[in-house]
């Protein structure tokens, strides 16, 4: 096959894969943590990081697209939802948004997130690693953000062989990791099968 139309299958492809990917996320809220059936809370790690900003061509700048995202421990579930900024008045919609009532919220030191435990009436309890001083917390070696910094490390892996071919498609490509990411060790195929069932309905 010309090499032309094996780049242009796997852009079709790769079209494809994203729709549904999406189409799957928006049917599955994408809501992780909460309590688990002992009535302990379910612990989160969040985050916030920047993709792709960085020089290209002719020394012009391309803007970056700031993510947030979040990671349960246990069962690897995340979430990722681009983000305009960083204040705290954005994550703390996306907290809300994407995180149950009842969970333990794991974070770095970033000032927007200062006030987690007080949201709402202090739906979630909340614990801080310093990364200045140390990425786990000495005194408890449960306070850190080991998972979700491997996860952007995967994620921003995969991402970045698709970044460039749109930058409308860049929330799509956060949809395909999260839609990836929730069929580690299952037949992703056949996932893929169901998501296309429910997408098509005859």
């Amino acid at each position: 096959m010309r090499p032309e139309y094996t780049h242009a299958r796997q852009l079709w492809t790769g079209a494809i894969f994203s729709g549904m990917s999406e189409n799957w996320a928006e049917r599955n809220s994408g809501e992780i943590g909460g309590m688990d059936d002992n009535g302990e809370a379910i612990v989160v790690e969040i985050d916030e990081s920047k993709y792709f900003h960085r020089k290209y061509h002719r020394g012009q700048w391309r803007e970056g697209h700031w993510v947030f995202g979040g990671i349960e421990r246990g069962t690897g579930k995340c979430f990722l939802a681009e983000v305009p900024d960083r204040t705290a008045a954005t994550l703390q919609q996306h907290i809300q948004s994407h995180i149950l009532p009842g969970s333990h919220i794991v974070s770095d030191g970033w000032a927007a997130y200062a006030n987690i435990d007080a949201i709402r009436g202090g739906i979630y309890t909340h614990a801080v690693v310093v990364h200045q001083t140390h990425f786990v917390d000495p005194n408890d070696s449960e306070i850190h953000t080991q998972n979700i910094e491997n996860m952007w490390m995967r994620a921003k892996r995969k991402i970045k062989r698709q970044f460039g071919t749109s930058r409308e498609l860049f929330p799509s490509y956060l949809h395909e990791f999260v839609f990836r990411n929730a069929c580690r060790g299952r037949d992703i195929f056949s996932h893929f099968m169901v998501c296309v069932g429910e997408s098509y309905v005859v």
